[in-house]
């Protein structure tokens, strides 16, 4: 395994794609911690979980659907609400302070 520290990456990037050209993936840390995994782009990599990752990842910041994200894992509702609750992902995103401020105009004390 192909290891590089996050200051070598800023004064020696040419080693990152040296290591992905060469169809190898590299670890990339800081402080000698782990920080990321730098992969070679392809479609194994698509076909052996980046593209169920990069969906749940994409539902997280709003930009897949509930549905979308299901369509993208192939499960049902009920087994995405499943898989989202075992992530700890939440499927719902709101304001609670906005919501109760919009009961209260609505119902007035």
């Amino acid at each position: 395994m192909n290891v590089i520290g996050i200051k070598e990456l800023q004064t020696n990037p040419g080693k990152l794609s040296h290591s992905l050209l060469n169809n190898e993936y590299m670890l990339i840390t800081r402080r000698g911690e782990p920080l990321g995994v730098a992969l070679p782009f392809g479609t194994q990599l698509l076909e052996n979980g980046m593209k169920n990752w990069v969906a749940l990842k994409a539902f997280q910041a709003g930009d897949l659907s509930l549905g979308q994200l299901g369509k993208v894992l192939g499960k049902n509702k009920h087994e995405t609400l499943t898989l989202l609750g075992e992530l700890n992902i939440p499927f719902a995103d709101y304001d609670l302070q906005e919501d109760l401020q919009t009961l209260d105009e609505l119902f007035p004390a």
